[in-house]
């Protein structure tokens, strides 16, 4: 089994060739889970949109910041890809 530093590393590599803009806000890890049944670590990747650069930072500007989730699947033994995806949103 690989070391979580690993996988993790494997994991944000994996985001920067599927998804480069979300690898471009430099997320970071939320949770690290590993799937028993399918031998596979579930690594949430959360990260901040940002607000289109203005003039000023208003209320609204601040507002308009929100969370971002990925999950990235990884296979426990080896690292390879299994899946990347939206989290379940419940």
């Amino acid at each position: 089994m690989l070391a979580p530093s690993e996988l993790i590393g494997k994991a944000q590599s994996y985001l920067g060739e599927i998804i480069p803009d979300f690898a471009a806000l430099d997320p970071r890890v939320e949770e690290m889970v590993l799937d028993k049944k399918s031998a596979s670590w579930n690594i949430t990747f959360c990260a901040l949109s940002s607000p289109e650069k203005s003039q000023e930072n208003t209320l609204a500007d601040l507002l308009r910041f929100h969370k971002i989730r990925k999950v990235v699947s990884v296979g426990a033994t080896d690292g390879s890809l299994v899946s990347v995806r939206n989290p379940a949103p419940f």
